[in-house]
């Protein structure tokens, strides 16, 4: 109820002004499987205490609900139909930012993984968020004239990719085979070239960059960076829910065995704790890989993002944190359902 007086007001305010207001749209573009899933359930959950505080918020429940329609796919399946519906939906937003902009807003935040690509399509190309240009492309006619800050959540490769691949089994692909693995392990895209790629999209936009290993769990956190610290009034709550972790061996090979892929159950370790399909080279590759990234982001990023690490200028990345580690691990897991908890997810590609 207070909210909506709240929103009342300021709305008469914008009217009886007549001036024209300057409201920043933030990004929150991913990545997948860095703990975008619990970053959007919290916002979805303190929607009142931010937008009394100026600040509106885009999740999946929204923009999976239409919103973006016909700009989620891959460049080669665009049809002239489906770039009419890409270009509504784009038209859609700028009439949806200017009217959140007129109810006295002073933030929006947009969080959505899939502008840039899909799990599915990593592991079918075998590369990290091949065409991500070109996807993102398709949201500058949305968001080029009013996005200030993009925001972009890096992990150490064979955590990143092992969670996907876990993901992946749950969705019904097989097991990943040797040359599967080998061929993660030696794709050429990194966070640095995705990085670059989206400062080259939304050159006037600031991109700040934080680690998973740093900030998994850790929700409110993110959205201090992310809103340049914003002061909310009335207290938030599901800082400490940790929503879609990977699934378990147990429940991979529960999983395989169900399909019949008695082989690849059979390969699953009985050990608990978190699947890793990479042998002990194939990890030292893929670490080494990300301490360059982290290096460079640490050396400025050529200038193009702000690296927050909230432990300083370490050389390496902490331990893996297991989940009894992390605050939030308490609730019971919820059900995978395409790997988000709105009950919206979509096939994408």
């Amino acid at each position: 109820m207070i909210g909506a007086v709240i929103l009342v007001a300021r709305w008469c305010a914008a009217l009886r002004c007549g001036v024209k207001r300057v409201m920043d749209v933030l990004l929150h573009i991913g990545a997948h499987r860095t703990g975008t899933t619990t970053f959007q359930c919290f916002l979805q959950r303190n929607q009142t205490p931010l937008w009394e505080a100026g600040v509106a918020v885009w999740t999946p429940e929204r923009t999976r609900n239409g919103l973006m329609a016909g700009l989620v796919r891959r460049p080669q399946d665009i049809t002239e139909q489906v770039e009419r519906t890409g270009t509504r939906s784009c038209g859609v937003m700028r009439v949806e930012i200017a009217r959140t902009r007129a109810l006295g807003m002073h933030q929006l935040i947009v969080s959505e993984e899939n502008m840039i690509g899909a799990m599915r399509n990593n592991l079918r190309e075998g590369l990290l968020y091949p065409l991500l240009n070109e996807r993102l492309m398709r949201f500058r006619a949305a968001f080029a004239d009013s996005c200030s800050r993009i925001a972009i959540g890096i992990r150490s490769y064979d955590t990143l990719w092992a969670s996907q691949l876990a993901f992946a089994l749950t969705q019904g692909q097989a097991a990943p085979d040797r040359a599967d693995l080998d061929r993660l392990v030696t794709q050429p895209r990194t966070w640095r070239k995705i990085i670059r790629e989206v400062a080259g999209v939304f050159p006037k936009a600031e991109i700040v960059v934080w680690p998973f290993e740093r900030l998994v769990g850790q929700p409110d956190r993110q959205l201090q960076i992310l809103t340049g610290g914003v002061r909310v009034t009335n207290p938030m709550t599901g800082q400490n829910d940790w929503q879609n972790p990977s699934p378990q061996p147990a429940a991979l090979r529960e999983i395989l065995a169900m399909r019949g892929d008695k082989d690849g159950a059979a390969q699953m370790p009985s050990a608990t704790g978190r699947w890793m399909p990479f042998d002990d080279d194939q990890k030292e590759i893929l670490r080494a890989q990300y301490q360059i990234d982290l290096a460079w982001l640490r050396q400025g990023a050529e200038g193009l993002a702000r690296f927050v690490d909230s432990h300083g200028d370490d050389r390496e990345i902490p331990k893996q944190p297991c989940e009894s580690e992390v605050a939030g691990m308490n609730p019971p897991r919820p059900p995978h359902s395409g790997g988000y908890g709105y009950g919206k997810q979509q096939i994408v590609v």
